[in-house]
């Protein structure tokens, strides 16, 4: 039995509220469980000097000392800036980068994505809420008249699978949207990040560990054939988002 009693393939509770903080040109906080997340996204004034063409969009990623017991640091350290170059490359696969231009030429975006209570899955969840939050601010932008055409290529949204003993010790089985009691007791750790565009699914990352033993082709199948549909339910989500916010213009 799971912690809190959900089945295999069954996500936590998901929340995602648009428009969390105004002052920015878009933003969400999205809510998987007791994980937390703000996810906004500003314009950069200019896109990077070794670029040659199109626009360029980049991510940081942090948790707030309090998310997590102990006080965390605000210094993001390694695993922080693993995770935003994470978050980054997921929503670029979203884009058509070089589409991401206005009339006065390329544009330049940044995903700030700040943990305010950690219970697993953080990396997911951000990738997840910033998804929306940038599905939001290209939709103002080009009502705005800065932004020329649509560049999304689709929607990203991610899941961590793990492999647990949750019945038979020595027979773990695949589990999907881990909280922390689970991540941290799983004998195998995988991110399944995958962008749906129109009707067709494909993936944009794994990031996978042995965290306790080794698994095997025919686990790695089994996990990801749980993730697929859990990532389904995260994409209806986001779409039920986009449009709540839609309506706020």
């Amino acid at each position: 039995m799971r912690p809190d009693g959900r089945r295999p393939g069954e996500v936590r509770t998901i929340r995602i509220t648009p428009d969390f903080v105004p002052s920015a040109l878009s933003s969400v906080l999205i809510e998987t469980g007791r994980t937390r997340v703000i996810c906004t996204i500003s314009r950069e004034p200019k896109v990077p000097s070794w670029l040659v063409s199109g626009g360029w969009l980049t991510a940081e990623y942090a948790m707030l000392p309090g998310a997590t017991t102990p006080r965390g640091r605000r210094d993001p350290g390694g695993r922080g800036r693993e995770i935003q170059r994470l978050i980054g490359r997921s929503l670029r696969a979203s884009l058509d980068l070089s589409r991401l231009v206005g009339p006065t030429g390329a544009l330049a975006l940044i995903c700030d994505c700040d943990v305010i209570e950690a219970d697993g899955g953080t990396r997911t969840a951000a990738i997840t809420g910033a998804s929306v939050a940038l599905d939001l601010a290209l939709a103002r932008l080009r009502r705005q008249g800065e932004l020329e055409h649509d560049p999304r290529r689709g929607s990203v949204a991610a899941v961590s699978v793990g492999l647990m003993a949750v019945q038979e010790p020595d027979d773990p089985r695949p589990v999907v949207d881990l909280c922390y009691a689970e991540d941290h007791c799983a004998s195998v750790d995988l991110n399944v990040v995958m962008l749906r565009a129109d009707a067709n699914s494909s993936l944009v990352e794994l990031q996978g560990a042995a965290e306790r033993d080794t698994f095997t082709r025919h686990q790695l199948n089994a996990m990801l054939d749980l993730a697929e549909p859990a990532i389904d339910e995260l994409l209806a989500r986001q779409r039920e988002a986009v449009a709540q916010g839609s309506t706020r213009d």
